[in-house]
């Protein structure tokens, strides 16, 4: 498989987990607070874990981990992991800033350029 595809493919998984952690802090904020008691409380579980928002949330969130298979047999799993945990990041704070309007500070994305400049490192040897 060419080089190109393989990181088309990541960040295809990235974007849909960055999708999904958005959802999940939607469908979060509407649920409220959850105490322990609810947790473990089997009838809220299942009525909140079917709402639509949770669902989809989750439900993207096994695609994005599914979807990590196919570039694992063409680099490291170091390689891949690091390269969608840090577009996963990055997507997301995109994400978050365009639809929830959330203002993050510079020191946040200092981070995910030095978090870039890792994926560049550790992915250099990929053949």
């Amino acid at each position: 498989m060419d080089k190109w595809v393989i990181w088309i493919l990541i960040i295809i998984v990235s974007l849909v987990g960055a999708s999904a952690n958005i959802l999940w802090k939607v469908a979060s904020d509407r649920i409220g607070q959850i105490s322990w008691e609810k947790l473990l409380d089997l009838r809220w579980d299942l009525q909140t874990v079917f709402t639509p928002l949770v669902f989809t949330s989750l439900f993207l969130m096994f695609v994005s981990r599914f979807g990590s298979i196919v570039p694992t047999t063409y680099m490291g799993i170091t390689q891949l992991i690091t390269a969608i945990t840090i577009l996963s990041l990055i997507f997301t704070a995109l994400l978050d800033i365009a639809f929830l309007k959330t203002k993050y500070p510079i020191e946040v994305w200092i981070g995910m350029a030095l978090g870039l400049a890792a994926v560049y490192f550790i992915n250099r040897g990929l053949q």
